[in-house]
Parts: C-alpha cells; sequence; structure tokens
C-alpha cells in the first residue's frame, strides 16, 4: 500500500493517489475497476472486499513519511470507495498516517454520509482536504439499477451538504455521464454545496456514447458552472467534443483543481 503517481485518465483526478480496498459494494455496471485488476491479479470482487492488512499500514506508514513535503493532493482512491460496505476503521487509520505527515487529500466516495463518522478528523487537515462523491442519476430506479449497492443521489448530495455546513471543502465528479438530462439536474442541485466539479463523459461501455449530444452537454454544463460561478474542469475525453464554447487553460487544465 504505496502512494502512486496514477497514468492515463486516473491523472486527471490527482497527481498521487492511494488504493487500500481491492474490491468495491456498491456494485457499479459500468465500473472499470474490475475487468482492469483481473488482467493483472484476479483479485478484484464486489461483495467480499479484502481490506488492508497491518503490513499494508506499515509500507503506507513508510510510504508517506517518504513523500512528506512533496506537496501534491493524494486522491482516495481508485480501486475502492474509501467508504464501502465494509468500511470500519480503516480509512480513519489511513487518513492518520497521511495528516501525520502533512499530506493533502482528496476524498471520492459515493458514501459521504458514512464519512461523517469522521468529520472531526477531515476538519483537523485544514484546508488540505476535500471529499467529493460520484453523481450519475437523479432518480432512485436508474441509481439502483445501475449502482445497486451505493447510496442513493440524494442521500449523496445530503452527504457533501453537510461537509460543506461544516466548513469543509465539497466536490463533485461527473463521469460517467449515461443521461445527460439527469447529469444536468444533478449539477444544478450541487452549484451550492461544492466548490468544484469535474465533468467527464461515459467510454467504452456498450456504445451508449455514440447516440450522446457530447457538444449540446458541454454547452449546457459549462453554463450552468458559469451561472454560478462554480470552478470546473472538463476531462479530455469530453473536451474533445467541445464545439465552439471557450474554455480557458485552466479549464480544460488537469491540475487546477488540485489541492
Amino acid at each position: 500500500m504505496k502512494i502512486y503517481e496514477p497514468a492515463g485518465r486516473a491523472r486527471e483526478y490527482s497527481p498521487l493517489a492511494l488504493n487500500y480496498f481491492k474490491g468495491c459494494t456498491h456494485r457499479c455496471k459500468y465500473c472499470y475497476v474490475p475487468n482492469m485488476m483481473n488482467r493483472f491479479n484476479g483479485s478484484y470482487c464486489h461483495e467480499n472486499c479484502i481490506p488492508p492488512t497491518e503490513i499494508s499500514f506499515n509500507e503506507l506508514e513508510l510510504s508517506a513519511k517518504k513523500m512528506k513535503g512533496c506537496n501534491k493532493q493524494i486522491l482516495l482512491s481508485f480501486t475502492g470507495d474509501p467508504y464501502c460496505g465494509i468500511e470500519t476503521d480503516y480509512t480513519t487509520r489511513v487518513l492518520k498516517i497521511l495528516k501525520a505527515y502533512g499530506h493533502k487529500v482528496a476524498i471520492l466516495t459515493k458514501n459521504p454520509k458514512m464519512a461523517l463518522k469522521d468529520i472531526e478528523l477531515i476538519k483537523s487537515f485544514g484546508k488540505n482536504i476535500k471529499i467529493g462523491t460520484t453523481l450519475t442519476f437523479d432518480n432512485e430506479r436508474d441509481s439502483l439499477n445501475w449502482e445497486s449497492g451505493a447510496p442513493l443521489p440524494e442521500n449523496r448530495i445530503n452527504g457533501l451538504r453537510e461537509f460543506a455546513e461544516q466548513g469543509v471543502m465539497t466536490w463533485a465528479s461527473f463521469e460517467p455521464v449515461i443521461i445527460t438530462s439527469q447529469s444536468l439536474n444533478l449539477l444544478n442541485k450541487v452549484v451550492k454545496i461544492c466548490d468544484h466539479v469535474k465533468i467527464g463523459k461515459i467510454n467504452n461501455y456498450k456504445g451508449l456514447d455514440k447516440n450522446i449530444d457530447w457538444g449540446a452537454f458541454i454547452f449546457d454544463s459549462v453554463r450552468i458552472c458559469r451561472d454560478n460561478n462554480l470552478k470546473f474542469y472538463i476531462k479530455n475525453d469530453l473536451a474533445i467534443h467541445n464545439k465552439g464554447v471557450y474554455l480557458s487553460g485552466d479549464e480544460i487544465n488537469e491540475d487546477f483543481l488540485n489541492l
């Protein structure tokens, strides 16, 4: 369990990352991680997630100490949700180690309500932490169909709102985008509680992206963000579909919104 530099599309989320769960209980149909990990070690699962061991925490301590002073954001995480169904105190321990060595942390979870158990620890990071959630569908039916083990969208939004009210920096990830009207509706719901958003699309999932007008989606997303003075980043895979919307260098700079 070491801090590492992500590559490819993952790099658009953070210059550094840390993975400590192998598996996730959210059962999202569109998730790319199981196929990716199973190609390498066959150890990813949706139900019996493999938690970190004491050896893993010792390894993290050494990694965090070695990288002390790097001043780069660390994302939790790409191979499992920091607050998935098996979480007890694993993420708490990770956060305590990272805080001890002065690291900056970005949390991405579909369960910010559960993360509230760590609210005092998270607040103790000051400006060196932010918590975000992934928003995909705006209704219970679609959410349960696509993300059967994850909290419902209103639950995620309410969790972010509670963090925002406590003075913690909040953000949202709009990726994948499967039904653009729903993503736009969700974007409108979080403009007053998020400090920034990252916006992408869906890729390589049963050809769903082929029949979507991504140019129109960019136009509408940017309009909502600018009308509400909300900082945003348009991911590369979406930005290539831009049809004349002015995007500043920051708004297509992968490091723009990092801590």
